[in-house]
C-alpha cells in the first residue's frame, strides 16, 4: 500500500523544524553543551511537532525557492527568539560573576568544557541551580508554550520585524544587568564594606600583614553569605522568564 503524504504538510513539518533548530540551539536550557547533538536534533524535531498543528494550513503553494528562503528565515526567527531567552536568562550568571569579581574568586577563573569559556566558581553554581530551578519549576514547559505562540505574531513566511528587535534587545539588557545587580547586591555590598573595613584596619595597625589576612576573610564572607542570594533566585528566575516569554510572543512581523 502507498503512502501518500501531501507536499505542504512536509513542507509545514520542515520549515516548522528549522525555526525549533534555531531556537534549540539558543535557548536555554537546551542550548547546554550537556546535550548530546543527537539528542538536540530530537528535541527539535519534538518542538516542531508540537508547533506542526499551529502552521500546517498557512503554507503556501511549494516550490523549491520558496522553502529555501522561507526555511533560512525561520532558521534565523527562532534563533533571534531563543537569544533573547538567553540575555534574559544570563542575569543570574551574571549576578554570581559580580559576586566573583567582589569576593575575589574571579582571580583564578576556572574552564567550563560544556561552554567553552572560563567563568567564576559562583557564577557558574548560580547558572546550574538557575538551570535546575527551570526544569524542576517546569519553566522549560512555559518555554515551549512561548515558541509555539510566536507562530501568531511570526506567522510562517513572516519576516523578523528588525523595528522591534533593536528596542527589544536594548530592553533586554537593560533587564539582565538590573536583575544581575538586585541579586548580587547585598552581597556585593557587604563585600565592599568587608574591604574599607581591612583598608581601615592597614591604617590602623600598618604591620599587620593585611594582603595574607585580606583573601581569607574576603573568602571566609563570601562563602558565609552566599545562602543569602539563593532564596532571590526563584522569584528572580520566575520574573526573568515571564519577561523573556512576553517579549518573544509580543514580535509583529509587518
Amino acid at each position: 500500500m502507498d503512502l501518500s503524504v501531501p507536499s505542504a504538510t512536509l513542507a509545514a513539518l520542515l520549515l516548522a523544524s528549522a525555526r525549533a533548530t534555531g531556537f534549540i540551539v539558543m535557548a536555554p536550557p537546551f542550548n547546554s553543551g550537556s546535550i548530546p547533538k543527537p539528542a538536540k536534533a530530537a528535541l527539535a524535531l519534538a518542538l516542531s511537532l508540537v508547533a506542526f498543528p499551529h502552521i500546517v494550513g498557512t503554507v503556501p503553494e511549494v516550490t523549491a525557492g520558496f522553502l529555501v528562503v522561507t526555511a533560512i528565515t525561520e532558521a534565523v526567527i527562532g534563533a533571534a527568539l531563543g537569544f533573547i531567552v538567553q540575555v534574559f536568562f544570563t542575569a543570574v550568571q551574571l549576578a554570581g560573576d559580580l559576586i566573583d569579581v567582589t569576593g575575589g574568586f574571579s582571580l583564578q577563573p576556572a574552564y567550563d568544557p560544556l561552554s567553552l569559556s572560563s567563568h567564576g566558581v559562583i557564577g557558574r553554581l548560580h547558572y546550574l541551580l538557575a538551570i535546575t530551578l527551570l526544569f524542576t519549576s517546569g519553566a522549560h514547559l512555559l518555554l515551549v508554550r512561548g515558541f509555539v505562540t510566536s507562530y501568531q505574531g511570526l506567522p510562517l513566511g513572516g519576516s523578523l520585524p528588525a523595528e522591534q528587535l533593536g528596542p527589544m534587545m536594548l530592553t533586554a539588557f537593560s533587564m539582565m544587568f538590573l536583575a544581575a545587580l538586585q541579586i548580587a547586591g547585598p552581597m556585593v555590598a557587604v563585600l565592599m564594606l568587608a574591604d574599607v573595613a581591612l583598608a581601615l584596619l592597614s591604617k590602623a595597625a600598618p604591620a599587620l600583614n593585611i594582603f595574607s589576612l585580606g583573601f581569607p576573610v574576603k573568602i571566609m564572607i563570601t562563602l558565609t553569605m552566599l545562602g543569602l542570594t539563593f532564596p532571590l533566585l526563584p522569584p528572580a528566575l520566575d520574573g526573568l522568564m515571564d519577561t523573556a516569554l512576553e517579549a518573544i510572543t509580543s514580535l509583529r512581523s509587518g
